[in-house]
């Protein structure tokens, strides 16, 4: 009885590596699988993002369109001569009054800062900042670089 029981207790024991085996492989195949639906999930997330953000790139580029094409049909002549002429004179007109505004502004600036006698030097330059710089590239570029682009388009 007892070279049974042994007999059953060796089979047992050279059987519970690989039970022990078998175990460790369903609980790493269960992970592996947890694993890749996270992945999985992770990935249709950034397909999802992806998506997203190219059809708000879409509809900008379409916005964009619109608002140009409507800038265009605005600038065209109506035909009736006045209005055409007040629709070209208004935005240098503009342009003119607010440059004379700007002028002003900083005129008065000068004389508030030289009454603290820094010199005419100083102050002219204590009076020219980076958003001045801004300002002056700024209509630079609407001026001479709307006539650059249009030449390269052949508009002009």
């Amino acid at each position: 009885m007892l070279a049974l029981f042994g007999s059953i207790l060796g089979l047992l024991g050279s059987l519970a590596p690989r039970l022990i085996g078998l175990f460790e492989q369903r609980q790493n195949h269960v992970q592996e699988l947890e694993m890749l639906k996270v992945q999985g999930q992770f990935q249709l997330q950034m397909i999802t993002a992806g998506h997203t953000a190219r059809m708000a790139e879409i509809n900008a580029t379409a916005d964009m369109r619109t608002e140009l094409a409507a800038f265009a049909a605005a600038g065209k002549p109506v035909g009736i001569r006045w209005v055409d002429a007040f629709n070209g004179f208004m935005r240098p007109f503009l342009t003119l009054c607010f440059f004379m505004l700007y002028a002003a502004v900083k005129v008065a600036q000068y004389f508030i800062i030289a009454q603290d006698h820094a010199g005419a030097a100083a102050t002219i330059l204590s009076l020219w900042s980076n958003e001045d710089w801004a300002v002056w590239a700024a209509i630079i570029t609407f001026w001479f670089g709307n006539r650059t682009f249009n030449r390269e388009r052949g508009r002009g």
